[in-house]
């Protein structure tokens, strides 16, 4: 995986909620509103971006840039 990439939210709250425990094991996070088509309306941007990253996302109602939400 990248270095740093993006996970996807429909909300912000569901973002924050992420970036609070990613940041609690030591990720560094900051999520940013999207406008334009499709469904994503908020990302998180995530450092480094790796497995452990991956395991959270379903938990906290996000997606990778590959899947579909």
């Amino acid at each position: 995986m990248a270095d740093t990439g993006p996970v996807h939210f429909l909300s912000s709250e569901d973002a924050d909620e992420l970036a609070k425990a990613l940041k609690a094991e030591g990720y560094r996070a900051e999520g940013s509103p999207v406008d334009g088509p499709g469904d994503v309306r908020w990302e998180l941007r995530v450092t480094p971006y790796d497995d452990g990253v991956a395991a959270l996302v379903d938990v906290y109602g996000g997606w990778m840039p590959e899947e579909t939400p």
